[in-house]
C-alpha cells in the first residue's frame, strides 16, 4: 500500500458520515424539495439510503477480494493490463473532479455568506491547501482530526435543531404522500449521489484495521445519515414550507440565520459556519488522499505524496472554469450528478465486480 496509515472501524464511520453530511446538508435539502415537496424528509431518509446500501454492498464486495489493495492497484489484475490501467486513469479523474466540486461548494458557501470581496479564486487555494495538508500526512492523521471535528460538528447541528425546534409547524408537513411516491424518487435521485460516496471505500477498505467490520460499520453510517439528513430536511421543511427553501442557496444556513433574527441566540450563523468549513476541509482531504493514491498507483510510483499538489491545482482550475458561478455549480448537482453519480459509484463499480467473479480474480479473505 501507498500509505501505511491504519484506521479502526469508529474512525472509518465518523469519516464517512462527514463525507456524506458536510456538503450534502447545504446545497441538497432546497434540490430535494423541488420534486418531492414536504415529502422530502422521506427521500432523504429512505430511498437515499437504499441506493446507498446497494453502493456499500457492491463497494465492499469488490474491496474483500483484493483486501490490501486500492481500487486502482487492481484494476489490472481484473480487466487486464492497458484496460485496468485507463480505468484506473478515468478512476482518478473522477476522484479529482469530485474534489474539484467540493472546493467549490466550500468556496461558493463562505464567499456568499461571509466574504463578498474576497475572490473566489484567493478562497479556493486557501481552502485547498488547508485539505492538502491532512491529504499529505496520511488517511490516519486525518481520521484522528475528524475524531476533533466530528463531535463538534454533530453538537452544533444539534443545537441548531433545538434552538428552532419551537417554530416548526407540523401542518407544513401535512398531508403525507398526497402526490404518491415519483416525485420522492426523483428528489432522491438528487441525494442519491452524495450518500452514495460510501464507494470511497474502494479507496479507504485497505486501511480498515479490522476489515470484517466494514459492513456493519457500512450499516451504521447509513442509518445515521438517514436519521440526520431526515430530521434536517423535516425541519426545514416544518419551518419554512417546501415552497421557500426552493429560492434559497443554503436552507441550513438560512435555519441558522432564522434562529438569529429571531433573537434566540446571536450569530448563531457563525457557528454554522465554522462547523462546516472544518466538516468540509476533512471531506476534501479524504478525496484529495484517495486521487493522489489513485493516480500514484495508475502511475506506478511509490509516493503518493508527490501528486499531491498537481492534483490540487487541477481541481481549482476545474472548479473555476466549469462551476465559475453558484448556477452551474447547482446545474450539475441538481441536474447532471443524478445521472453521473450512480454511474461511477454502483453501475461501473457492479460491472467490474461481475468481471472479478466471472474471471475468479482476487478472493483473499480479509481480517
Amino acid at each position: 500500500m501507498l500509505d501505511k496509515g491504519r484506521i479502526t472501524s469508529v474512525q472509518l464511520l465518523f469519516l464517512l458520515i462527514i463525507t456524506d453530511a458536510a456538503t450534502a446538508f447545504l446545497f441538497i435539502p432546497a434540490g430535494i424539495i423541488q420534486f418531492a415537496g414536504r415529502d422530502s424528509w422521506l427521500g432523504a431518509a429512505v430511498f437515499a439510503s437504499l441506493f446507498g446500501l446497494a453502493v456499500a454492498l457492491v463497494s465492499i464486495g469488490l474491496a474483500r477480494r483484493f483486501p490490501q489493495q486500492v481500487l486502482a492497484e487492481y484494476l489490472p489484475e481484473i480487466l487486464g493490463g492497458i484496460p485496468g490501467k485507463i480505468l484506473a486513469a478515468a478512476y482518478t479523474a473522477v476522484f479529482i473532479h469530485y474534489t474539484a466540486v467540493i472546493v467549490n461548494e466550500c468556496s461558493t458557501f463562505i464567499h456568499v455568506a461571509f466574504l463578498r470581496e474576497t475572490p473566489l479564486t484567493i478562497l479556493e487555494i486557501l481552502i485547498a491547501l488547508a485539505a492538502v495538508y491532512g491529504a499529505y500526512l496520511g488517511i490516519e492523521v486525518i481520521a484522528r482530526q475528524n475524531e476533533l471535528v466530528w463531535p463538534v460538528w454533530l453538537l452544533s447541528l444539534f443545537l441548531v435543531l433545538l434552538l428552532v425546534a419551537k417554530e416548526i409547524n407540523p401542518d407544513n408537513l401535512r398531508p403525507f404522500l398526497e402526490n404518491g411516491v415519483l416525485p420522492v424518487l426523483k428528489g432522491s435521485a438528487v441525494i442519491g449521489p452524495f450518500r452514495g460516496e460510501i464507494f470511497l471505500l474502494l479507496m479507504l477498505f485497505p486501511y480498515l484495521h479490522r476489515k470484517r467490520e466494514a459492513l456493519k460499520t457500512a450499516g451504521y453510517f447509513l442509518v445515521a445519515e438517514a436519521v440526520i439528513s431526515g430530521t434536517i430536511t423535516a425541519v426545514i421543511i416544518g419551518v419554512f414550507g417546501d415552497i421557500v427553501p426552493t429560492y434559497m442557496l443554503f436552507p441550513i444556513y438560512e435555519l441558522a440565520w432564522y434562529i438569529s433574527t429571531a433573537q434566540f441566540l446571536e450569530r448563531i450563523q457563525i457557528l454554522i459556519v465554522v462547523m462546516w468549513i472544518a466538516g468540509v476541509i476533512v471531506k476534501m482531504a479524504v478525496f484529495y488522499h484517495s486521487a493522489a493514491v489513485a493516480a500514484a498507483a495508475t502511475l506506478g510510483l511509490k509516493n503518493y505524496r508527490i501528486t499531491i499538489l498537481p492534483i490540487m491545482a487541477a481541481t481549482v482550475v476545474i472548479s473555476r472554469v466549469f462551476y465559475g458561478t453558484h448556477l452551474q455549480l447547482t446545474d450539475f448537482l441538481f441536474k447532471i450528478l443524478p445521472y453521473y453519480g450512480p454511474a461511477v459509484e454502483l453501475l461501473i463499480p457492479a460491472l467490474i465486480l461481475l468481471i472479478a467473479i466471472i474471471r475468479r480474480k482476487g478472493g483473499e479473505k480479509p481480517k
